[in-house]
């Protein structure tokens, strides 16, 4: 027992031992490499297209015909599927006579809020009350007769109130209704407008998901355009290592690729905002992609060469003078 436990300990000294000697390099020693008196920043990388379209429908209804395949080359412009426009414009004819008979119902409801009839009725039946009174105060009749009228009155004050009170409220609820309406008539237009998906972008049509006679609904996600006649090679990279990278610099990119594929490039942009997906800056480097050999997602190893002042303050600052291997590990962009 006691031979297995000192075993376990000294299993478990090591294992502290390594990890506390990974740890001692910062991120920046991890992503240089020497070669003799040369020093040079490694990193790994992955492709992306240089654009990429995602195709969303502006506008619902019935597809009337898709004019691509998946794998189709298109340009920007290019049309891609067509919407039943018939349909369509029965739908926005069926509204405007819709929003036209709102707006007589409304004019209606308007003229009779500041319609005299009420008035006069009240007027009517002042008059009356006013006649009665007269005719009471003269022996010519009693007060049942003039509580009559006043009854009438007042009815005709309190019908006059109401009904303003109505229309007044049928106005606002028919203008609330006629401007819904007249937004819903502005996007069916807009709809019957954008009735045909086009490309906004050259490349490769994929992922393509729709079929003629098939009814999809605004915003449905209809393929993606993906050029990659040029990719973007993006690699990320230890913040200390900004002030060695910049655009136009030369690097050396080593494809996963079958067959393997290197090429020479120069730094097409740097970003020293702290990409999440990267955990790190990042720097971007536009490459031709020759017989489309280079895939999204592809991986990559980016050589940067760095001028001998470079070599000088990298190997002063971030350089372990202790370790003497020369090899530094690049640190993966997963």
């Amino acid at each position: 027992m006691q031979a297995i436990w000192y075993s376990k300990s000294i299993f478990f000294l090591m294992l502290v031992s390594v990890l506390f000697n990974g740890c001692a390099k910062t991120q920046e020693e991890k992503e240089l490499k020497t070669d003799g008196d040369k020093v040079s920043i490694n990193l790994e990388a992955t492709v992306f297209p240089s654009q990429e379209q995602q195709v969303i429908a502006s506008a619902g209804g019935y597809v009337k015909k898709v004019y691509v395949r998946n794998g189709d080359r298109v340009k920007s412009g290019d049309i891609l599927y067509a919407l039943d426009k018939e349909s369509l414009r029965y739908d926005l004819q069926g509204a405007r006579s819709e929003l036209t008979s709102l707006e007589g119902m409304r004019s209606a409801a308007w003229n009779a809020y500041h319609s005299k009839a009420n008035i006069s009725a009240v007027n009517l039946a002042a008059s009356e009350l006013q006649d009665v009174s007269q005719l009471k105060s003269q022996g010519y009749t009693n007060s049942f007769d003039e509580n009559n009228y006043k009854k009438n009155y007042i009815n005709a004050i309190t019908t006059q109130k109401n009904d303003q009170i109505n229309n007044y409220e049928k106005v606002k609820n028919l203008d609330a209704t006629i401007a819904t309406r007249r937004s819903n008539i502005k996007k069916m237009q807009y709809e019957l407008d954008h009735s045909s998906g086009t490309a906004e972008v050259g490349g490769f049509v994929a992922g393509l998901n729709i079929t003629a006679g098939q009814s999809i609904n605004t915003d449905a996600k209809i393929c993606s355009i993906v050029d990659i006649d040029h990719v973007i090679v993006r690699g990320g990279f230890a913040t200390g290592l900004l002030p060695f990278i910049h655009p136009k610099q030369r690097v050396e990119i080593s494809f996963v690729t079958t067959p393997p594929y290197r090429t020479v490039a120069y730094v097409t942009q740097v970003n020293p905002i702290v990409d999440p997906k990267f955990d790190n800056m990042t720097l971007d480097i536009e490459v031709p992609n020759n017989n489309y050999i280079l895939q999204a997602n592809t991986r990559a190893l980016v050589k940067i060469d760095l001028p001998k002042e470079g070599q000088k303050t990298v190997k002063e600052y971030f350089m372990n003078k202790n370790d003497k291997s020369g090899i530094y590990q690049v640190k993966s962009t997963n």
